[in-house]
């Protein structure tokens, strides 16, 4: 309406911009007030601060794709800096993660044309509850590697029942005796970082780098690479694919001439540099893996996805009368369940604790500092409430994933759904619905 998108560059770069401009007509500001508790005023004065401030990045944070509607809202935000042309200006654009500009030979580690084409069965994690106790015919053995399920995974009750199986033999390969360790039928020592040689990528720099051991291994402590080798010989399997040494893999890995970033990369430059910057160029040389080469504010191939072909607002799943959306977001200490088990940690975040907001605690005659229970049809968790305005009203936030403790009800995945996200198959963490009593 104000003129302040950069024509010039939807004309060149993308595809839909007629169509969006059209579209967007029925998100007015007193619209998407109502929609996102956001004041009109608040969305004018952001709208009008982005166009005019050159260059600008938006930061897609991480979490906001773990709801219903994550994707679209991903997809949608992804969109903003075309409107205004920001993709030409060093510093400015839109990112969430930058790691496919060091991609890797995914295909040669992988080795799908082993499968012969054949189908096997495959389910997604974030379902693993209703897969171990559901599935059918069912899944009798288990082999967890670089994971804690039992805490991280949705519906973290159905998860637990399902390793309580008697008939499902469960390996665990681990460096620590994690909670999902505790349903193992065997459990395996795993090696750290310390103590293998591989590669690293980021999901924001540009830099790969090499990790050389810089202790022995402890004790009978194996790589994954080094169980699966030494299973696949004990199963019989002989294919060379099977014999392959880590610096045979990453060797592998690292020839990509499809990702044109690698020019300079490859295991042996890594080796003699141990670190190796992605070549760079400007968005103008970019090719875009769409089907048209450009942005596509509209897609067509949304379309035939089953999606809507433009951003398009998508109400969150309204999945039960539970009154209060729960998010189930980190803390400062733990990396998901890492860290969790190590009394320093715990320390430093000193207990678990439930943002709320102080309008939702007064109507529940609930005050600052008292422990409250968590609760929907999945389970329940009791924990500390911090109530204050740092969260908005109808919301309640928990802090981190932490370790089983004897006597404590602390297990917040219990409560989180494992439907999947529009897009990705990825999980619906923040999507679930809670009440919360004194």
């Amino acid at each position: 309406k104000e003129g302040l998108t950069d024509e010039a560059f939807l004309e060149s770069y993308t595809t839909g911009h007629k169509e969006l401009r059209e579209h967007v007509k029925q998100y007015d500001p007193d619209t998407v007030e109502g929609i996102t508790g956001v004041s009109k005023e608040d969305i004018l004065t952001l709208a009008r601060m982005y166009a005019e401030t050159s260059p600008s990045l938006i930061r897609i944070g991480n979490g906001l794709q773990h709801h219903d509607n994550g994707g679209m809202s991903i997809r949608t935000i992804s969109c903003l800096p075309a409107l205004t042309g920001q993709w030409l200006y060093k510093g400015g654009g839109a990112m969430k993660s930058n790691s496919s500009f060091l991609s890797y030979n995914e295909t040669a580690l992988q080795r799908p044309d082993l499968l012969k084409e054949r189908t096997p069965r495959s389910f997604n994690m974030n379902q693993l509850g209703s897969v171990l106790t559901n599935a059918a015919p069912s899944i009798d053995s288990l082999f967890v590697y670089s994971c804690n399920p039992a805490v991280v995974t949705p519906e973290a009750n159905k998860v637990r029942e399902g390793l309580l199986r008697d008939d499902l033999f469960t390996v665990v390969h681990d460096l620590f005796l994690t909670e999902t360790a505790k349903y193992a039928d065997i459990v395996l020592p795993a090696t750290s970082a310390f103590e293998n040689e591989d590669f690293y990528t980021s999901y924001w720099h540009h830099y790969i780098q090499i990790q050389e051991p810089v202790i022995e291994r402890y004790g009978e402590s194996k790589s994954n690479t080094e169980v699966f080798r030494l299973l696949a010989h004990a199963m019989g399997f002989e294919d060379e694919a099977f014999r392959e040494t880590d610096a045979e893999l990453m060797e592998q890995a690292l020839h990509h001439p499809e990702n044109p970033h690698y020019e300079d990369i490859s295991y042996e430059a890594l080796k003699e540099k141990k670190w190796i910057k992605a070549k760079r160029g400007p968005f103008q040389d970019l090719k875009l893996s769409t089907p048209s080469g450009k942005i596509e504010l509209y897609s067509e191939q949304m379309k035939k996805d089953g999606y809507p072909a433009l951003p398009t607002y998508v109400p969150l799943y309204q999945e039960s009368e539970y009154p209060l959306t729960f998010i189930p977001g980190p803390n400062h200490n733990f990396l998901n369940s890492t860290f969790s088990l190590h009394e320093k940690h715990q320390k430093l975040e000193k207990f678990p604790k439930l943002h709320m907001n102080e309008q939702d605690a007064k109507a529940r005659k609930i005050e600052d500092g008292d422990m409250v229970r968590v609760l929907n049809d999945r389970g329940e968790c009791e924990l500390v409430v911090s109530v204050g305005h740092n969260v908005l009203p109808g919301v309640v936030v928990s802090q981190g994933l932490w370790a089983d403790q004897k006597g404590k009800k602390q297990l917040v995945n219990g409560l989180t759904p494992d439907r999947l996200a529009d897009m990705g198959g990825g999980a619906t963490f923040f999507s679930g619905r809670v009440e919360v009593e004194k």
